[in-house]
């Protein structure tokens, strides 16, 4: 018998052993996995207190109808009583819901405290017993329950037609700052560029209340929105209204001098014309709901750049400062913000004085946006900035200025952030799809500030997606919220649509938790909205997609990362939640259409690269005319069969994703494109077609296909790439927009000055004092729109070598590049040094200074130059020795 204990106890022990590593290893893993999860229940009891008010049994509501789209469970309302079998749901606070603290006391949890959670906040609790499960919510304030309704939806799990929640759980959450919200719409652009239905009104609301049980709490409204006021309140929300500081009609004497030359904008300087906006104003006041916050924005539109209203900080605080005395006449409990967008330091100065000199100001502070910055040159760019602050500027330019502004404003005063997190390029932290252009002194950041400017878009990327294209961009925004925030009150960020709704999410998210890592916040966006079976698929995804946006397109191995995890995701989830992911969908049309680029800019490259080959083959071979002749009709391949099928799919997805929620990708409308500079190539070559004799033909084709050779002795410079232009030694970098795609891509950007009556200048050493040099020049200046044009005067310039006129107001061609050339005096070049610059047309960037303020604000120039050559005349190219064997086609 023992010997049989013994064998027994000898086969047993490595059982216990194995169960008991599996215990230790379930239990370390719960952290991970989120919690213990009870079985799936078909019926929901949710009690609300008997002294609940209209918001709390909103909330109720909200919760059992979401329950019930989500999991198929069939959720029900009623007062306090026993508990049922299923899942039971105490919710309220401790001041409508008489038995909930005995329930909390039975659970072991303690209620809501001032500080613990805090206000806004909620405390979730579970325990499980036999058939039913109680799932205590209670809010710290009637607010707090709205958000205990989003945490609810974000624990539960759906099983068929049965919900299931965590056996043992304790959550306590509150947010930590008092203003967190967005702007919510579908996007008029949007909607004009994608043609995508409107939403109806349910599916509007449902967005508010989306991002509100994602932890907002304040929400943009049009100043006279009463339908969209009322329902904000219904479930205890607040509402902001961005008011204009100066739009306004009258006649042209009032009219103010606003930023880029917009009108419609009336000038506070002028008395006439504050009085009527001070009557505007009144009556939008009197006609406004009691919303909770006013924003008075400065610029961006709006603004002043007239002498009379300078410094315009000045002037518009003032004039705020009225409009705040009658806004309180309707609305005294409002509070008032100024915004200092597009302000220049003499205008926050005077900002920070009137709130240090003015101690009965009805102003509670300044809401910062695009162009609010002093230590910034992201696009809503200041004309000037703050120097001083980059000494010792800690952790630099994110930070710098918030910090200092804080510093400024008195004790009770604060800053309201309005960031901008809906476009992904050309926005206050978007990717630089340009160089950064100095401000009107010059200056441009240190060198080692550079992280907001050095992040620059896949070009491919920047040509067919529009600004507001769907994307997600977490590592990006985490960062800046990181260092933002905490200077602020909150944020109620700048939105153009849904495209952004990661990005707006996230921040909501970060408001309640700002410790979570940026991993465990798209973790949570996945497990909601992709549920837990693609979660982690889908959280890679959003990952990869940031990454995808900011990496050259070619050799993107990520493109087709991103399609295998975002296909592999739609597998995994369960079908009746596939069915109506419309973003799943949204990340799918991304994925697809990234690929579409990838292949026609790998097309593009290739017929381009095939075509070069065979010129220079030729060059040296013989054969020429007729290989140009072959060439000549060069064009962009046509759509393969993998382009169709991939464009087919995203098509279908874009057709779907309408019809569940009036989104799509507006990639899908704009992906036709000169990628490679095909548009350049087929031109020069139609030029050397055209070419009277041999000699020409050869030359033009050697400009072709050794373009950058300036040959021996020699040099060659692209202007408006810094790194590439060794010998600029005055102008900046531009490459907006205005130019041809069908310019080649050095061709695309220019160095440029504006007022400077000596412009763009290239200066050259060590030349041969006996060698005679040519010059060649490309020039071009940008094709302006319509409403910028009417400012943008200046067509020619003339060309020096040191004191030598090369060319007098030589005229440059608009959008399409061409070729100059020039002799250079010996003179200029028999000392071994040369000076090559530009001179500004006369009367360009000249008169009153609000004049010129507009004029370089709306893309003023005075001198462009896109490439130099300086070529030692008779000198050999630089090429290689001929080749001998014909270069196959690929």
């Amino acid at each position: 018998m023992l010997h049989f204990k013994r064998q027994h106890r000898i086969l047993w022990e490595p059982v216990r052993f194995l169960c008991f590593t599996v215990g230790i290893l379930c239990f370390a893993w719960m952290p991970f996995a989120g919690a213990v999860w009870a079985r799936g229940f078909e019926n929901v009891w949710i009690l609300a207190g008997e002294h609940a008010d209209d918001v709390e049994n909103r909330c109720a509501r909200l919760l059992a109808d979401r329950l019930q789209e989500r999991t198929g469970a069939t959720a029900r309302i009623r007062s306090e009583g026993p508990q049922e079998s299923g899942l039971t749901i105490h919710f309220g606070t401790a001041a409508s819901y008489a038995g909930l603290c005995r329930i909390a006391k039975r659970l072991k949890v303690s209620v809501p405290q001032r500080l613990d959670p805090g206000r806004e906040g909620f405390v979730l609790a579970s325990s499980e017993a036999a058939r039913r499960q109680m799932v205590v919510a209670m809010g710290s304030d009637r607010r707090g329950l709205l958000y205990a309704v989003g945490e609810i939806l974000r624990r539960c799990r759906s099983h068929g037609d049965g919900v299931s929640f965590p056996e043992r759980l304790h959550v306590r959450r509150a947010p930590r700052w008092p203003v967190r919200g967005l702007n919510v719409a579908q996007g008029h652009t949007m909607r004009q560029l994608t043609g995508a239905r409107k939403w109806t009104k349910d599916e509007l609301r449902g967005a508010y209340l989306d991002y509100a049980m994602a932890g907002a709490n304040t929400f943009r409204i049009a100043a006279t929105d009463h339908e969209t006021f009322s329902f904000l309140k219904n479930y205890g929300l607040d509402a902001i209204v961005h008011v204009s500081g100066n739009s306004g009609s009258g006649p042209p004497q009032w009219q103010a001098k606003e930023a880029i030359g917009r009108t419609g904008y009336l000038s506070p300087a002028v008395a006439e014309a504050r009085a009527a906006l001070l009557e505007r104003r009144e009556k939008i006041f009197r006609q406004m709901p009691p919303v909770d916050y006013v924003h008075f924005k400065s610029g961006d539109g709006g603004g002043d750049e007239s002498e009379a209203a300078a410094p315009y900080g000045r002037t518009f605080i003032r004039l705020c400062e009225d409009y705040a005395r009658i806004l309180h006449r309707y609305h005294p409990h409002t509070k008032v913000f100024l915004g200092n967008q597009k302000l220049d330091n003499a205008g926050d100065r005077a900002i920070f004085e009137h709130f240090q000199t003015h101690k009965d100001t009805l102003l509670d502070g300044i809401c910062y946006g695009p162009g609010s910055n002093a230590m910034g040159w992201t696009p809503g760019r200041r004309q000037d900035h703050r120097a001083d602050l980059f000494e010792y500027a800690r952790r630099g330019a994110l930070s710098g200025y918030l910090r200092e502004m804080l510093h400024q404003l008195p004790p009770d005063k604060s800053i309201l952030l309005f960031s901008d997190l809906t476009h992904w390029v050309y926005s206050q932290y978007g990717l630089m799809d340009h160089k950064l252009i100095p401000d009107r002194n010059s200056m441009t950041p240190p060198r080692w500030d550079f992280w907001m400017y050095a992040r620059r878009p896949s070009e491919a990327m920047a040509m067919v997606y529009d600004r507001r294209t769907f994307h997600a961009r977490p590592r990006n925004y985490y960062r800046v919220f990181q260092e933002t925030t905490e200077f602020a009150l909150g944020d109620v960020a700048y939105s153009e649509g849904h495209h952004d709704h990661f990005n707006q999410w996230m921040y909501q998210r970060l408001f309640w938790n700002p410790h979570q890592t940026v991993e465990a916040v798209v973790d949570e966006y996945a497990r909601t909205y992709f549920g837990p079976e693609a979660s982690g698929l889908m959280r890679d995804a959003i990952f990869m997609l940031e990454g995808n946006l900011q990496t050259p397109i070619h050799d993107n191995a990520g493109i087709d990362r991103l399609i295998a995890l975002v296909e592999t995701a739609g597998q995994a989830m369960p079908a009746h939640r596939r069915e109506h992911d419309y973003l799943w969908r949204q990340y799918a049309q991304k994925a697809y259409l990234d690929k579409v680029i990838q292949l026609d800019v790998r097309r593009q490259r290739a017929v381009m690269d095939d075509a070069m080959q065979r010129l220079r083959a030729a060059f040296h071979q013989g054969g020429l005319r007729s290989t140009v002749e072959d060439l000549s009709p060069l064009s962009p391949p046509g759509e393969s069969a993998e382009m169709r099928r991939l464009r087919s799919l995203a098509e279908r997805l874009g057709q779907e994703s309408n019809r569940i929620f009036g989104v799509r990708n507006v990639g899908l409308f704009n992906l036709n494109h000169d990628f490679c500079g095909l548009g350049w190539l087929a031109r020069e070559i139609r030029r050397a077609s055209d070419a009277a004799d041999e000699d020409q033909l050869k030359r033009i084709v050697e400009r072709i296909v050794y373009y950058e050779d300036p040959g021996v002795g020699g040099f060659y410079d692209n202007a408006g790439v810094p790194e590439a232009s060794p010998h600029l030694v005055n102008g900046w970098p531009y490459g907006e927009s205005g130019f041809s795609g069908f310019n080649r891509r050095s061709q695309r950007t220019v160095a440029f000055t504006t007022e400077e009556e000596r412009g763009v200048a290239f200066r050259y050493t060590g030349l041969d004092p006996d060698a005679a040099y040519r010059a060649r020049l490309t020039l071009v200046r940008p094709r302006y729109l319509p409403r910028f044009g009417k400012f943008q005067e200046q067509t020619s310039q003339s060309v020096y070598a040191d004191e030598h006129l090369l060319g007098e107001n030589v005229e440059l061609p608009e959008f399409e590049s061409d070729f100059f050339e020039f002799d250079v005096p010996r003179e200029a070049t028999a000392d071994g040094e040369l000076l090559l610059w530009m001179k500004k047309q006369p009367g360009i960037g000249e008169g009153l200074s609000s004049d010129v303020a507009v004029w370089r604000n709306t893309g003023g120039w005075g001198t462009l130059v896109s490439e130099v050559w300086l070529m030692k005349k008779g000198a050999p190219k630089r090429y290689a020795e001929p080749v001998t064997d014909p270069v196959p086609s690929p």
